[in-house]
């Protein structure tokens, strides 16, 4: 092995004083023993590894001669013979060809440099070895385990991994290439696995230099699909070599036809005009048989030769053959050694003609593969009728015909008879019936053909059989092989049935043409005209679809199965058998999982099962929309498409039925984008997609109703009526869902806070402006202890358990002044008091009217005079997971830095609102993130809205100027320079002008918030960021590194340095920023936990009932307000690359979203995700407030 031994090493490795040994001479004998017993286990070990390579060689030697000389599917060598059929094959070549005694070659390899020189090794294939390496590369153990099937006629070449490896080789290759692509349309890149990647594809993209469309056609077997693919895409090649010769019976021969195809099974749906980027499988180049296979005559039977082809004719691919085939040639055509020329086409003796064994047949066949592909046949289907016999069918999907090929292969002998044939459709004719030695079935002269072939010395023969039949373009009574049981008339709408004759055997085929029965043809005609009024625009269904609102199409298009149920018509979701309830009732119920079964063609799945089975799907889409007056006229519109589909084969229901929903459906979204804002209807794709969450969770619901408005509010007014059932006065006010599935219907549809932060994206920028105006004052009416409720319920049962709630509503309202027109007329709209004073009891509405501006002005009064309250119905009932403590509220305005705060360590009255329910991890009763004191984004909304109203203010639209402060108490603001005591006013009450307090906030935001390089306090766990609260309970939580911040910095950006917010930033952009969404906690924080699992029923504080809900998973609302923050301050920092950085970081961002968004079948973004972007099961999959601020960011991007 040619190893050596570095004694010094060993010295210092052995030699060295050992315990109870006292001499010099004792400490050598030690060493040379460890050093012997070292030596020893590593010749041990390559002994080992030797063996085992010698035994690997013996078994692939015994392995060799199995096949050789004993194995059907081999040569069957007759007797052993040096050189040309030794025992095993010869892995080298030698000088002349002689073939020495092994010693004598040893000898010369030895001692004789120029025999040395002419040695070479051959190339071959190594079963399931990886082609991406060379396995005579140094190291490389393939030949000595002989585990190399040899190509005796083909040398190994060392190409190296590069051109300069080998100049001489490379240049040689290069001419060769050169001349190839001169000559020839394209190549057949032969053993391409066994050629190095590198150097192939060099070759390639060399001879399409020469000729842009070399067409590369490749023999490529390296086991693995995806190395095949890669090779694919490294070299540019066009098709892969595909050889019949393979299936070892009809089944799989059938089974390559449907492989090898390009087209789609029968059945499959119409391809749409755009459709998702998939991986597919690499294009076919299918042969009955190719140069280097074993002849199938001589493994087979002749009659194997046209069942073969005709097999492959009917493959939706390229396909090939090798000469020799068709003139019934039985034997293995050696391309190296065979020496013959093959006979000329003529008439004379020794030449070949049409007439010549199966030529004609072989014609044939190859018309009816172009005609097939050229008229549109591109879905197959392949059958077995019995274990000889293949029913292979090629339809056409827009004429609805089919060609029907029955072959009869002979690959095992059997004697059944073929059971009768039923076909739906008329048979328009017999296009080709053919066979081959059909009128002698006696295996023993078949046998005898093949055994007494003489080979002629001029020219490649082939067998002379004179039993060859072909008839082409004949009607079913002059078939020989099949007959007519049934009728066949055009009226007669049954299945036809045929029998098979006598003379069908084996070595038959017979091609059918089918078209459709009359009465389906009509229905197809009919549908037809449905499908073409999508396309019209006066069209019936077009003029239904104009009458249509966004609120209507919530409930044609999705609709949950809570909302649905809360109707109380009877319906739900449909429910598909072996494959569950679908999401929507809608017709993106069924979309959803239409898209999947197109994009990858699944027409087993239960949802096409289904279809096919019986007519319940379509009776369901149409039946529930029938019951509304405003869908009805589409339901009927359904019902009638779909009486025509009844009518259709249940083979071509799924595809008529497809078209016809995805064809409407296609119309209706279209149409809701007409009913939008400009900005969404003019915009991406993406952001029409996302604009449908507007529809989706917006609508009305019986169970959730928003609390009346007043009756003396001006136009525009809500639709007015009587429930059907409860016959009580109703307004059909529209309210916005939360999320799905969680927060659908009932008392958990309407929360306050996620109601206004997702009104600006969802209703605003849509253009949804009456439903936002309704929502606005619908919540109004309800301000009690100047809050608006969290949990609204009908406004009755509200929980006013949330601080920001109210903030939220009152920046919507901000924004709706801003971007509606004339949107300031909102603050002199009417408000019905649900709640008058703080203790009033529910007011009937219209009974206690109040300007909008007026509500306003006594939430800030409320603010401002400190509120304290204990939520009515404390308790376990109301809450059985809050502590007693925790249902007491103090909110007020900091004196000092004008600051909003509240809340206490007991509850939790932002969105951060988890509260603990284990017992056994005991947190129950003990939130999660209480975040008391002075929540960041709390005083960024306090001061947006501040600004606002002193805009109102100047402009007239609203009628104060300040706050009265409660009597006796004096707001003491104090600076470095000066005491200010806030204006008294002539009543005797202190006046709290906005514009002081505008200022105070900008004043202390930065010196309260800011933690920069020089903050020594012990809670600091990271500088150069923003706290997240000031002056909470727990001091450490103020340091915590939140997302809030980022909020803030969109909401008030005049609150912050421009260069602390961008070091923020780029802390949040490293350490929060998820692949969807935001982390609510740093994860260097003790309490993060990345993954939110609700039911978690351990022991650990951290993570039992989902407490880590707001500690670490990341939540996708937050990424819109990341995005806007980026946008906005990037252009603050005045850097041209800042700005392009963050244009590009923004679009990777949104590039994400999108995927994020096309793979969630409710069509929308969840709520949030587990650590790294892992879905949580936990989480809504569709929520307001995540879809409502990524279209605010993407609207402040086309807007940039």
């Amino acid at each position: 092995m040619k190893s050596f031994v570095d004694l010094d090493l060993c010295e210092k490795i052995y030699y060295y004083k050992r315990e109870n040994i006292s001499t010099k001479e004792q400490w050598i004998d030690a060493a040379c023993n460890a050093l012997r017993y070292r030596l020893d286990n590593l010749n041990n070990l390559i002994k080992d590894k030797l063996n085992s390579y010698l035994n690997r060689a013996i078994d692939n030697c015994i392995a060799s001669c199995r096949y050789h000389f004993f194995s059907s599917d081999g040569p069957n060598y007759k007797k052993l013979s040096l050189p040309s059929t030794p025992f095993v094959g010869n892995y080298f070549y030698y000088p002349n060809g002689e073939f020495k005694h092994p010693d004598d070659i040893n000898k010369l390899i030895e001692y004789d440099y120029n025999y040395q020189l002419y040695i070479m090794a051959h190339n071959g294939w190594v079963i399931n070895d990886d082609p991406l390496r060379c396995f005579a590369d140094e190291g490389q153990y393939v030949y000595l385990c002989r585990d190399l099937i040899q190509w005796s006629d083909l040398i190994k070449l060392r190409f190296g991994s590069r051109c300069e490896d080998c100049p001489s080789l490379y240049s040689y290759m290069k001419e060769y290439t050169r001349l190839i692509a001169n000559t020839f349309h394209g190549c057949r890149l032969d053993n391409c696995h066994s050629t190095p990647l590198w150097f192939a594809q060099q070759m390639m993209d060399y001879a399409r230099e020469i000729n842009p469309n070399f067409y590369i056609n490749a023999e490529l077997f390296t086991g693995n699909m995806s190395i095949d693919i890669y090779f694919i895409h490294q070299i540019g090649i066009d098709s892969l070599v595909k050889e019949s010769w393979r299936a070892n019976n009809a089944y799989e021969l059938g089974q390559y036809v449907s492989l090898y195809s390009d087209g789609d099974p029968i059945g499959s749906f119409v391809k749409k005009k755009s459709e998702k980027l998939i991986s597919i499988k690499p294009y076919s180049w299918f042969y009955d048989q190719t140069h280097d296979n074993p002849c199938q005559i001589e493994r087979r039977s002749i009659e194997d030769a046209i069942p073969r082809s005709a097999c492959i004719s009917m493959a939706y691919c390229s396909t090939g053959s090798n000469r020799g085939y068709d003139e019934l040639v039985p034997h293995y055509i050696d391309v190296v050694h065979e020496t013959r020329f093959y006979p000329k086409w003529g008439y004379q003796s020794e030449q070949t003609n049409e007439k010549t064994a199966m030529i004609s047949i072989k014609k044939s066949l190859n018309k009816l593969h172009i005609d097939l592909a050229q008229q549109g046949y591109t879905q197959l289907l392949v059958d077995q009728l019995t274990k000889n016999v293949l029913l292979i069918t090629r339809y056409n999907p827009s004429t609805h015909k089919s060609i029907l090929l029955i072959a009869y292969t002979s690959f095992i002998e059997e004697n059944v008879r073929i059971s009768p044939l039923s076909i739906e459709g008329i048979i328009d004719e017999i296009i080709i019936e053919a066979s081959i030695n059909n009128n002698n079935n006696n295996n023993q002269e078949e046998n005898d053909l093949i055994k007494n072939f003489k080979r002629s010395n001029e020219y490649i023969n082939g067998i002379e059989c004179k039993n060859v039949y072909l008839n082409e373009n004949l009607s079913i009574d002059k078939s020989r092989f099949i007959r007519l049981t049934s009728s066949n008339s055009k009226d007669y709408i049954g299945f036809r049935t045929i029998e098979f004759t006598e003379e069908f055997k084996k070595g038959s085929i017979i091609i059918l043409e089918i078209s459709l029965l009359s009465h389906i043809q009509q229905s197809v005609i009919n549908i037809k005209q449905l499908l073409n009024q999508f396309n019209i625009h006066d069209s019936q269904f077009n003029q239904i679809v104009k009458q249509l609102t966004l609120v209507d199409l919530e409930r044609i298009i999705y609709r949950t199965s809570i909302e649905e149920q809360s109707d109380g018509k009877g319906f739900d979701v449909y429910s598909i058998p072996d494959y569950g309830k679908l999401i929507y009732c809608g017709i993106q119920g069924q979309i959803s999982i239409l898209d999947k079964i197109h994009l990858f063609n699944q027409i087993k799945h239960p949802f096409i099962i289904n279809l096919k089975q019986g007519n319940w799907l379509m009776i369901y889409i149409s039946n529930r929309l029938k019951i509304y007056s405003n869908t009805k006229q589409l339901g009927e519109w359904y019902e009638n498409a779909f009486e025509y589909i009844s009518k259709l084969s249940r083979l071509m229901i799924p595809i008529y039925f497809d078209l016809i929903l995805n064809g409407s459906y296609n119309i209706l979204i279209e149409h809701s984008y007409q009913l939008m804002s400009p900005f969404i209807n003019q915009s991406s794709i993406f952001v029409k997609k996302l604009s449908q969450s507007t529809i989706q969770l917006i609508s009305y619901v019986r169970d959730a109703r928003l609390p009346l408005l007043s009756p003396n509010l001006r136009e525009p007014r809500p639709l007015e009526g009587k429930d059907e059932q409860t016959l009580e006065y109703v307004q059909y006010s529209p309210s916005l869902a939360a999320g799905f599935p969680h927060f659908s219907a009932g008392i958990w549809r309407n929360w306050g806070r996620d109601t206004f932060i997702s009104l600006r994206g969802l209703l605003l920028l849509t253009g949804r402006y009456e439903e936002a105006r309704y929502l606005i004052l619908s919540y109004g009416g309800c301000l009690r202890h100047g809050l608006i409720p969290n949990l609204l319920s009908d406004g009755k049962t509200a929980r006013y358990n949330a601080r920001d709630a109210v903030w939220w509503w009152l920046y919507s309202i901000s924004i709706y002044t801003h971007l509606v027109p004339d949107g300031y007329d909102i603050l002199n709209d009417k408000v019905s008091r649900l709640y008058p004073t703080n203790d009033s009891p529910a007011q009937a509405v219209g009974l206690h009217d109040q300007l909008l501006y007026d509500v306003i002005h006594e939430a800030l009064l409320r603010h401002v005079q400190l509120l304290t309250f204990r939520e009515r119905g404390a308790g376990h009932s109301l809450d059985s997971n809050m502590n007693d403590q925790g249902f007491n509220n103090q909110i007020g305005i900091d004196t000092k830095t004008g600051f909003v705060y509240g809340g206490n360590q007991w509850n939790c009255g932002t969105w951060m609102d988890k509260m603990g329910s284990s017992e056994k991890a005991s947190n129950k009763g003990h939130p999660a993130t209480p975040r008391d004191g002075s929540a960041i984004e709390l005083v960024a909304l306090s001061r947006a809205t501040i600004s606002w109203i002193i805009h109102m203010n100047k402009q007239g639209y609203y009628p104060y100027d300040s706050v009265d402060t409660s009597s006796g108490i004096y707001f003491l603001f104090i600076t470095n320079i000066y005491i200010e005591y806030i204006y008294k006013g002539s009543s005797g009450k202190i006046k709290l002008l906005f514009t002081d307090w505008l200022n105070r906030i900008d004043e202390n935001f930065e010196k309260e918030f800011w933690i920069d390089q020089s903050n020594s306090s012990e809670y600091v766990n990271r500088k150069q960021i923003y706290k997240d609260t000031v002056n909470s309970t727990f001091k450490w939580t103020d340091f915590q590194l939140r997302p809030n911040f980022i909020i803030a910095s969109v909401i008030a950006p005049e609150m912050f340095d421009k260069t602390h917010i961008w070091l923020a930033l780029k802390q949040a952009e490293t350490i929060l920023l998820g692949k969807y969404g935001i982390k609510t906690l740093d994860p260097s924080d003790y309490n993060y936990v990345g993954d939110y699992v609700n039911d978690d029923d351990s022991h650990d504080y951290k993570r039992a009932g989902g407490f880590n809900y707001h500690n670490g998973p990341e939540w996708l609302w937050l990424m819109g307000y990341y995005l806007r923050s980026k946008l906005y301050w990037s252009k603050e920092q005045n850097d041209p690359i800042i700005y392009k950085q963050t244009i590009k970081h923004i679009r990777q961002i949104i590039s994400l979203q999108i995927d994020l968004f096309n793979s969630n079948d409710w069509k929308g973004l969840p709520e949030l995700t587990n650590a790294d972007g892992r879905l949580c099961p936990y989480s809504c999959n569709l929520q307001a407030w995540s879809s409502a601020t990524l279209i605010e960011a993407l609207y402040d991007l086309i807007r940039s």
